[in-house]
């Protein structure tokens, strides 16, 4: 009976060295892919690069301390750690996952993820078994052995646990710069061909949404929801008033505005009064940014020739109110200050995305609360620096990299085309498709990030969200897709 059970321990020692000599060389023969699905792990995404170094050397070791007979018994204690840990993260993704990330290769590639739950648990329980086993054949007190086995399962499982909650508020609150990417965020793709790729949008209603053109910028396009039709409307406005260098639009149900912030002047009229329009704003401000926020009221950015520096502004019944507290003066510089101005859809807040700083600052427009918020783009502080040329012009001699190309808001959330390439993304998302990040703009947390594939070379040039949906425009085409359950519930939450 003895000799029977001795071999079983053995049988189960020489199995686990198989298994883990073999999970430790799959990784290791594909260690870049393994580091980077390590990095879209819903627990472990802030410790990719020291969790999958980690791994594989336990793994090794392990596999070291079983080959000899006299450390075998050791092996098994350390092989009951590593698979109680294993458990408890499965456990974890199955139950307070908001998405079960994809296999991370291996074994785990043709195994579901409850199935990998029970294939692991039940290598818990055989390894406490041989572990009995093993000390009652050393002639160990049973009380001792047992002691052990229960303190390493809950230490195992409660360190993952541990690590979890710290990679949250990692991830969330404090990022790394790792990107957290959600699958199977957009479904039911829609397509309509535009013609042209120099439009932005500027608005939306319930049936329609409403784009501008920068080469014409007097021709609006109305193109329905549903993406089945667009038509045109030419807006009639003398271009010979004024010189105007560049003209935009905006919309705000059931107004269209036309502006160009180097001429003081703001222009307001409706889709029904084709031959009308109506100066709200004349001589009063210059401005490059602007903000519709209710029939009489504006947000604005301009420059401030006192501080050197971009200045938000709120206009309303022909007086303007310049905010310096809002982006502040003390770092003096257009670079440095330079950002996107936007509302969200209700108008309750107004957003100055930073295209250098890797920050936004959210302002209530009821209560006036200001609230800064980081973005987890990582790059190390710096100024730029110009040196003065022969010819006695100046040029600027460290360009900063902008690390957001535009954003889109809705409900409770910022979406941001970024710019920037986080830790661990692969060639192919960087390379092939434009990159969406998400944030809370009531608190400073990331909430993941998707991707948009690139169509024929060209990327995601202008977003806009609408409920359950989300417009692009992209080369010449207006994409529309429909968000799947994991951001729905975020708009929810």
């Amino acid at each position: 009976m003895k000799r029977l059970l001795f071999i079983f321990t053995e049988v189960i020692s020489y199995f686990f060295i198989v298994l883990f000599l073999y999970a430790s060389v799959s990784k290791i023969l594909d260690f870049k892919n393994f580091q980077v699905q390590i990095a879209q792990s819903p627990l472990l995404s802030s410790y990719a690069g020291m969790v999958s170094y980690l791994v594989i050397i336990i793994e090794l070791m392990i596999v070291a301390i079983l080959l000899f007979p006299k450390s075998r018994h050791i092996g098994l204690y350390y092989s009951l750690g590593i698979m109680s840990a294993f458990t408890m993260y499965i456990y974890l993704i199955l139950e307070y996952s908001e998405f079960v990330p994809c296999s991370c290769g291996g074994i785990l590639e043709n195994m579901s993820w409850r199935t990998h739950f029970i294939f692991n648990a039940i290598c818990v329980i055989i390894l406490m078994i041989a572990i009995c086993l093993s000390e009652a054949h050393r002639n160990q007190k049973a009380k001792k052995y047992i002691s052990v086995v229960s303190v390493i399962v809950i230490l195992s499982s409660l360190s993952v646990f541990l690590l979890y909650i710290k990679s949250e508020n990692q991830l969330r609150k404090n990022n790394n710069f790792t990107r957290r990417y959600i699958p199977h965020v957009l479904k039911d793709e829609v397509r309509l061909n535009i013609n042209y790729n120099s439009f932005y949008f500027i608005g939306q209603d319930k049936n329609n949404i409403y784009l501008g053109n920068t080469t014409a910028p007097l021709n609006l396009t109305i193109v329905k929801k549903d993406l089945q039709s667009f038509s045109k409307f030419r807006i009639p406005l003398d271009t010979k008033s004024h010189s105007f260098k560049s003209l935009r639009v905006t919309f705000q149900l059931p107004y269209y505005y036309i502006y160009d912030g180097t001429v003081p002047i703001i222009y307001k009229s409706s889709l029904n009064q084709a031959d009308s329009l109506r100066t709200v704003s004349l001589n009063d401000m210059y401005f490059d940014q602007l903000n519709v926020i209710s029939d009489t009221s504006f947000l604005f950015r301009s420059q401030s020739s006192k501080f050197k520096t971009f200045v938000i502004g709120t206009y309303q019944d022909h007086q303007f109110d310049l905010n310096y507290d809002i982006l502040g003066t003390q770092d003096p510089g257009y670079i440095e200050n330079d950002g996107l101005l936007i509302s969200d859809f209700d108008k309750k807040n107004f957003l100055y995305l930073y295209y250098y700083k890797n920050e936004f600052t959210v302002v209530n427009n009821i209560t006036h609360q200001q609230n800064k918020f980081k973005l987890i783009s990582f790059n190390k502080k710096k100024k730029t620096e110009t040196v003065k040329l022969p010819d006695g012009s100046n040029k600027i001699k460290n360009p900063l990299q902008q690390s957001v190309k535009n954003a889109a808001v809705y409900g409770n959330l910022l979406f941001v085309n970024s710019n920037s390439k986080a830790t661990h993304d692969g060639i192919m998302q960087w390379n092939k498709a434009s990159i969406i990040d998400m944030y809370k703009i009531n608190q400073q947390y990331y909430s993941g990030s998707f991707l948009i594939p690139d169509s024929h070379g060209e990327k995601v040039k202008d977003m806009l969200v609408a409920g359950e949906y989300i417009y692009i425009l992209i080369g010449n085409e207006i994409v529309k897709y429909h968000f799947a359950q994991p951001i729905l519930d975020e708009f929810r939450r």
